[in-house]
């Protein structure tokens, strides 16, 4: 999961922000859970761990690949509380929030922002 979560927020995610217009398609290709509106993304992290596992699946070899199934997405879920993302997407002056808070932390909305965005 440690490739998972480096990929996402180390290449997807600032990518996304940056404008890269190839990620940007496949983000609006995506469907439910993860939506690109107003040049802003939003996303659940169930859609958001698909996404991501797709993306490193594409490239990997047959080996390497990985599935998202439920234990796959808990272990992905585990290490995103242990090692908060924020602190990883600070150097590439991006920070996540909450833009639908729920009880369910999978039905959860978050958002992409800017260091310097407030909203």
């Amino acid at each position: 999961m440690e490739k998972i979560y480096r990929l996402m927020l180390e290449d997807i995610l600032p990518a996304v922000a940056a404008g890269d217009t190839e990620m940007r398609a496949l983000v609006r290709q995506a469907g439910e859970g993860l939506r690109l509106t107003d040049d802003r993304l939003t996303f659940t992290l169930p859609a958001l761990f698909s996404f991501t596992v797709a993306r490193h699946n594409l490239t990997a070899a047959a080996d390497e690949r990985l599935g998202d199934g439920a234990d796959d997405y808990d272990r992905f879920r585990e290490l995103l509380f242990q090692r908060p993302p924020n602190a990883t997407l600070a150097p590439f002056g991006l920070q996540v929030g909450i833009e639908l808070a729920d009880l369910d932390p999978d039905l959860i909305v978050y958002k992409l922002l800017r260091l310097d965005e407030t909203s």
